[in-house]
């Protein structure tokens, strides 16, 4: 009974809240896993702030994410003898899902009560140069035609044996199978919702037990 009295007095109850848990799932959305997401910036400077982003895909199955951003037409930052080829509207930005190493919770405290959504995916974005890419391979010369008077040239043969259930396992496992299985699934086109429309505005109410806005 000592013990327990002298914790109560090194740790004693000084405040207790009401605590609701936010209802922040869609019910008309039909995405698997509909909820709070997060999205990081770990290569932005805190300085610089949000990364605002127009458009947005989705691919649910293999959890990937992209965001097209507006790009900075002036600044210290612009190249204005870049060449027009390296002149794009947008940047893009790719991440996938960062597993979770515990339970995270977004929530506000409004007049002694508090109302908290649960966080159910983290997204950490960095810069994808995919499009860059698919620029260099629209503005490569078309190969030459081939000449008929070219000698006809050797080819390779190779003879490759069924591959077992084993080996098809580790190859459905491998790096190369799981990036095609990725490029194979569709994106799926997100609507993108400012900080001040309406259903922002309706989505930050949930936080709020007493209905307001700020």
């Amino acid at each position: 009974m000592d013990g327990d009295d002298e914790t109560k007095e090194e740790d004693p109850v000084v405040r207790e809240i009401e605590v609701h848990l936010a209802d922040w799932g869609d019910p008309t959305d039909d995405a698997p896993r509909p909820g709070l997401a997060l999205l990081q910036y770990p290569i932005r400077a805190r300085e610089r702030g949000p990364e605002p982003f127009d458009a947005a895909r989705i691919k649910v199955r293999h959890e990937l994410l992209e965001v097209d951003v507006p790009a900075t037409k002036s600044g210290p930052h612009v190249d204005e003898h870049a060449p027009e080829r390296m002149r794009f509207d947008k940047r893009t930005l790719a991440a996938t899902t960062v597993a979770p190493e515990t339970n995270y919770a977004v929530g506000a405290l409004r007049d002694g009560i508090l109302r908290i959504a649960p966080l159910s995916t983290t997204y950490q974005m960095r810069p994808s140069f995919a499009y860059v890419d698919a620029a260099d391979e629209a503005d490569a010369p078309a190969p030459a035609p081939a000449s008929a008077r070219d000698a006809p040239k050797l080819q390779a043969a190779s003879v490759k044996r069924v591959p077992s259930t084993r080996d098809q396992s580790h190859a459905r496992g491998s790096y190369a199978q799981r990036r095609q299985e990725q490029e194979a699934e569709p994106w799926l086109k997100l609507e993108v919702r400012q900080k001040d429309e309406e259903p922002s505005r309706a989505k930050r109410k949930k936080l709020n037990p007493t209905g307001s806005e700020s």
